[in-house]
């Protein structure tokens, strides 16, 4: 009977936390390149019942009975709980916001040839403003799929927690470096940037001589990095990811090149990278989750809750009858 309580306890523990991410899916659903959390629930290790006094019993498949031994009753769970959430990095729908800082990272790379999820995300940073000018070190790049950002005072792309945006060699990306002989006047900070579906940075500005707009190389490219098995991603706070697998984090150049070698040697016929993945100007990647089905689970949780409440209100009363009302004498 107490273990029945204890049981009871756990179940309503477990549920819990799994309401309480449920909740904090629900509250970033219009974050942009959010990732939601899957709750693993998990059940505690089994126990092996037996009468002790008694020597025969019913057979358990897969246990075999000892002459001599108590007989054995059966399996026992002794409660679930809930291990860890896992983020679901499926490929969030993606809207037009015609805001030149926004862009839409869109993925459809395929597992590797051993079966391994990949995906594609971009690199940040936190860095000092005395370090912007040095390539950031391994450790401290950190991962997302949030493609709404801004340009700081002094020209930088970051996010919306200050992060800066880094390109493929590691660094910073600055768009205007507030010199007066730049293309990018400081008012326009941003503006004139194109940003084209492989993540090459343009600057886009008009010829009044040939009456033409005329694209300018900035030679700079987009940080996008191909990370095998995200599940080994955790999560910092609600947007950023470290990654802490065993697999070598590749640029998606390499990874594309690669892709092309396998192909030229036959390890398969059709592309895993190449073609399948782009960015898009102007537009973001939304949150993957779905408020129909959140809302949907939050109520099966609740429900599941009330009903390990009412396992220990009624354990509870048998146990006041038993304390109480067996064994009392009358008069």
């Amino acid at each position: 009977m107490i273990r029945g309580l204890y049981t009871s306890a756990s179940g309503m523990l477990a549920l819990q936390n799994r309401q309480e991410s449920l909740a904090n899916n629900l509250a970033n659903i219009n974050t942009p390149g959010f990732k939601q959390d899957v709750g693993v629930m998990r059940a505690f290790p089994e126990q092996l019942l037996s009468r002790m006094n008694d020597k025969e019993g019913l057979d358990v498949p897969g246990i075999p009975t000892m002459p001599g031994q108590p007989a054995i009753i059966g399996r026992l769970n002794t409660g679930v709980y809930m291990s860890e959430a896992l983020p679901n990095f499926a490929q969030g729908d993606i809207e037009e916001t015609r805001n030149p800082y926004d862009l839409a990272l869109m993925d459809n790379i395929q597992p590797d040839q051993n079966g391994n999820e990949r995906r594609l995300f971009y690199s940040v940073a936190r860095i000092d403003e005395a370090d912007l000018a040095q390539p950031v070190q391994e450790e401290d790049i950190r991962y997302t799929r949030n493609g709404n950002w801004s340009v700081n005072n002094a020209g930088y792309l970051v996010t919306a927690e200050g992060y800066y945006l880094l390109d493929n060699q590691n660094q910073a990306i600055r768009i205007n470096t507030n010199d007066a002989s730049n293309a990018l006047p400081n008012e326009n900070a941003g503006k004139n940037v194109k940003i084209d579906e492989k993540g090459k940075l343009w600057n886009e500005y008009f010829d009044s001589g040939s009456g033409e707009t005329i694209l300018d190389d900035m030679n700079i490219e987009l940080g996008l990095n191909v990370i095998t098995d995200p599940s080994k991603l955790l999560r910092e706070g609600n947007n950023v990811f470290r990654y802490e697998g065993d697999f070598a984090i590749q640029g998606i150049q390499a990874a594309e090149q690669d892709d092309q070698d396998a192909l030229t040697r036959g390890d398969y016929n059709v592309s895993k990278v190449k073609g399948r993945y782009g960015t898009q100007q102007g537009w973001r990647e939304r949150s993957n989750v779905d408020p129909a089905q959140t809302m949907t689970s939050m109520m099966s949780v609740l429900r599941a809750y009330e009903a390990n409440q009412r396992v220990i209100t009624t354990i509870d009363g048998t146990l006041d009858k038993a304390a109480n009302e067996i064994g009392r004498v009358n008069g």
